[in-house]
């Protein structure tokens, strides 16, 4: 599977990301679920800038066989 860059991101951007993961998380937990070690470590490679939204949720729905 191929990463699109996104290469350098802002502080803002990357304080963005981390929160739109946590609230995720958040709301996965309150309905029982938890993430994979696979995904929080997806998940942590796109708030630090190594791949955008998109990759994120191809990466997804791919572990899940949902491509």
């Amino acid at each position: 599977m191929s990463a699109k860059s996104t290469g350098t991101i802002s502080d803002a951007e990357r304080e963005l990301r981390a929160r739109v993961v946590a609230d995720a998380a958040h709301s996965s937990e309150m309905e029982g679920l938890a993430s994979s070690a696979e995904y929080r470590a997806d998940a942590a490679a796109f708030v630090a800038g190594e791949f955008d939204a998109g990759e994120l949720g191809r990466r997804t729905r791919a572990r899940y066989g949902l491509v």
